[in-house]
């Protein structure tokens, strides 16, 4: 079993800057209800694709993304982590665990989140025993696991030929309808 327990060293340039960790959550949850809306939309058989026959399904990358959200912000504000997932997801299912989770994280706040950059994490990366502070968890654990899985929603996507853009992964880019940069 490996063990990793990095130097502690503060990641956030300045406490006037920073945003707490829910708020880094709410807007890719809105942006994948987005997501997996036009997904459905534009073929409603989608949910077990799988990008190699070595990965989890389109459904599981979801419901992983989603549940990274709380598995992050739950620690780190003394919560329990909530449990909104179904074995084996429909739509509807996503769409309510990810409706759940935004609902979750947007009720907590500043106070529940108190002191979150020192706290002590204890948690498991696949075989792998971490043993990180608040920041170090959020920042090089939880957040990039987030943005793999739902990266991975986008990647099936797009390899099954749904016609989506950045913008609608991010919700800040905008391209003319069947734009391309290599036309």
């Amino acid at each position: 079993m490996l063990r990793y327990k990095p130097a502690l060293r503060s990641l956030v340039v300045s406490k006037e800057h920073s945003m707490l960790p829910n708020e880094m959550f709410i807007h890719p949850l809105r942006q994948m209800a987005v997501l997996l809306q036009k997904i459905q939309q534009h073929d409603a058989d989608l949910l077990d694709a799988v990008l190699t026959s070595e990965q989890f399904p389109l459904w599981q990358q979801a419901q992983t993304a989603i549940g990274f959200s709380l598995r992050a912000c739950c620690p780190l504000s003394d919560k329990e982590v909530p449990v909104f997932t179904k074995p084996t997801p429909v739509w509807l299912d996503l769409q309510q665990q990810l409706q759940l989770s935004l609902d979750f994280l947007s009720l907590l706040t500043a106070k529940d989140f108190r002191g979150w950059q020192q706290k002590r994490i204890e948690t498991k990366a696949g075989f792998a025993e971490l043993d990180l502070v608040g920041e170090q968890f959020l920042y090089l654990y939880a957040l990039p696991n987030f943005y793999f899985h739902y990266g991975m929603v986008y990647a099936i996507a797009r390899a099954q030929q749904v016609p989506l853009s950045k913008g609608d992964f991010d919700g800040w880019h905008q391209y003319p309808a069947g734009f391309s940069f290599l036309r």
